[in-house]
């Protein structure tokens, strides 16, 4: 497989600021794309290749790496998502978010592919890119403010409602490490700590406009590519149900989702909820979807699964806001809270603070499990009471965590951190995977728990997330059932490859991997590439460009931890404790059946199943010998 030369999808430079030296530079970004196209595979190469493995994440040498997909902004459906990578927060290795929106494909147009982002600034500042320019701003009067007044005031002093912002809340300035960072007020970048990053080179928002465009390489073979992968995303009836909101599935009271995701309950203990706190929470007339107002889209996409949400009245009158609903209903049930109008200002709130939905819900059910337990008393937790299902106190501490204020100051670095400061036994129900807050529901949905274990960046519904059951994985043929671990290695080593290559193209992967969908897949991927880039790739060689991917953040993750097969086992309350009430009562992650899987899984890559190491062997076939050097340099290649 070789490209010896790009004609299209790109914008051609990649933008290289240094906030510490104010330096600017660019570079061409065909080098890097001949070899790994775009998007986050390009992102995982400049960091492999330019970070020293005693770099930390706070260190001014640290990249943070804006990189959009070769497909954004053209006519590709659903090409919006922009990769953010960097080292993660909380262990060192691999960080990566990914979001939606705008903002990549307006990058394009002002004509970049990609923003390394090193240094440190001295003071607050912004970076305002436009038209193949770039300036380094002040930022002290937006130093403080929210994601939501910060996008206002930028564009007012730009002069334009169209100019995207990527910015940080006072959860990233205050360097917390479960900030994120937050694209169009309703994007959040989460995990890995990206919005942490961010905060700690003092670089507030990030704000683009450009008036260019994208060529492709052979429009009318494009159009015709476009036009097939729009009538497949019309006629899935996943994206059918995801235009009303129901970003997952049908999430309503009676759904079997809630026999696949009730095992975190009270940070994992319980394994059920009664049809009348459902109905509570998620009821069409009762919960969440009532504050539905109209449906938003991102950049080309023909679903437009993002719902603007409104409560009118009540204690929480004024809260308004876009956002996936769905995701705000799985961090109430860490904490068993079924107050609807609750949840949707935990999550509008979470926006506007810049703090990570998944990892702030995972601490603050820790503290509440800590109470229950009597491990922290009210004297601890500033006078709250945190009992299960107080909803008051729950929002409380979401904003003294942003804050990093009483209590939420000693949750600020993780689960993992607090409760080692903490200990008391508390370690043995502290949920994280690879030191990251996890959320996920290994018990319930095996491949699903698999696939977020062996995610090189971990605990991320986004990287690794598998299907449900009953899926059946396109091409392979994988049939699988949920609660059991046959087949799981194939579909996640599938489903892995296959979310990589999404994230080279920037196509959304609600069109296509995520909770399987399948609306799209790698062939489509491949026809759109092709003749956006003028390039002629088969399916099989885009798909060995996503294991390239893979490999680099291992690779990553191998030289700069201590990384190995250990790290690729649920937490403990997973291996250890029984899901206790409900469907799925009695069901847990089996050690030996974990063993199993991760022998298989190992097998498929071709990497040592003793270390979980890669081999030279599986390195020289991708190519990628200089990876393999790199390792062999580090001492840890077999």
């Amino acid at each position: 497989m070789r490209i010896d030369r790009i004609s299209g999808g790109l914008a051609g430079k990649i933008l290289r600021v240094d906030l510490g030296s104010k330096k600017i530079t660019t570079e061409d970004t065909e080098k890097y794309a001949k070899r790994y196209i775009g998007g986050r595979a390009i992102n995982n190469f400049i960091l492999l290749n330019e970070l020293a493995p005693q770099t930390k994440w706070s260190d001014p040498e640290n990249m943070l790496i804006f990189g959009v997909g070769c497909l954004e902004g053209t006519l590709a459906p659903g090409a919006c998502r922009v990769s953010i990578d960097t080292i993660n927060v909380f262990n060192n290795g691999k960080g990566s978010a990914n979001a939606g929106g705008y903002f990549g494909p307006e990058l394009k147009y002002a004509g970049f592919d990609h923003v390394v982002i090193t240094g440190k600034a001295e003071s607050p500042v912004y970076l305002w890119i436009h038209d193949g320019e770039a300036e380094i701003r002040d930022a002290s009067s937006i130093w403080g403010k929210t994601t939501f007044e910060t996008e206002e005031i930028l564009q007012r002093e730009l002069g334009d409602d169209r100019v995207e912002i990527a910015s940080i809340g006072p959860a990233g300035e205050n360097l917390v490490k479960g900030s994120c960072i937050i694209i169009d007020c309703c994007k959040a970048a989460g995990g890995s700590g990206v919005g942490c990053v961010m905060g700690s080179k003092r670089l507030k928002a990030i704000a683009v406009r450009g008036h260019g465009a994208i060529k492709v390489a052979e429009p009318e073979r494009f159009f015709n590519a476009v036009n097939t992968a729009l009538q497949k995303v019309k006629d899935s009836p996943r994206s059918q149900i995801q235009r009303t909101g129901n970003v997952v599935g049908r999430l309503y009271p009676e759904s079997p989702l809630w026999t696949s995701h009730c095992d975190m309950i009270r940070n994992g203990q319980l394994g059920d909820w009664s049809i009348e706190k459902r109905t509570r929470l998620v009821g069409k007339d009762t919960g969440v979807p009532k504050y539905m107002k109209k449906m938003t889209a991102g950049f080309t996409c023909p679903v437009g699964c993002v719902p603007y949400l409104e409560i009118e009245e009540g204690d929480y009158k004024g809260t308004k806001g876009r956002g996936y609903w769905v995701n705000s209903c799985w961090w109430t049930l860490m904490s068993d809270i079924d107050d609807p109008a609750a949840s949707l200002r935990y999550h509008i709130r979470a926006n506007q603070l810049g703090l990570d939905g998944d990892d702030s819900s995972v601490v603050i059910a820790w503290a509440f499990e800590c109470y229950q337990r009597g491990l922290l008393t009210k004297e601890d937790t500033d006078g709250l009471e945190l009992e299960w299902g107080n909803a008051e106190a729950w929002l409380k501490i979401e904003e003294k965590l942003a804050y990093r204020e009483g209590i939420g100051d000693f949750l600020a670095d993780g689960v993992k951190e607090a409760s080692r400061k903490l200990g008391k036994g508390s370690e043995e129900f502290a949920l994280h995977m690879k030191g990251q807050d996890t959320m996920d529901p290994y018990r319930a949905c095996k491949a699903w728990g698999f696939g977020v274990s062996t995610s090189p960046v971990a605990g991320r519904h986004l990287r690794g997330a598998g299907s449900k059951s009953g899926v059946i994985g396109p091409k392979e043929g994988l049939i699988y059932s949920a609660e059991r671990y046959e087949n799981v290695p194939e579909l996640v080593f599938w489903e892995s490859r296959a979310k990589e290559i999404e994230d080279i193209t920037g196509i959304c992967n609600y069109l296509g991997t995520f909770t399987g969908a399948f609306a799209l897949e790698p062939s489509d991927y491949t026809e759109l590439v092709n003749s956006a880039m003028g390039i002629d790739l088969t399916e099989e060689e885009f798909m060995l460009i996503g294991r390239r991917g893979i490999n680099l953040e291992k690779a990553f993750n191998t030289i700069h931890t201590d990384f190995n097969r250990k790290d690729d086992y649920p937490p403990r309350r997973y291996m250890e404790e029984p899901i206790k009430s409900g469907p799925r009562a009695g069901y847990k992650c089996d050690n030996e059946e974990w063993d199993k899987m991760l022998d298989r899984f190992y097998e498929l890559h071709d990497w040592d199943r003793k270390t979980g190491w890669q081999t030279r062997r599986c390195l020289v076939e991708l190519g990628m010998e200089d990876v393999a050097d790199q390792l062999q340099k580090a001492g840890r290649l077999k």
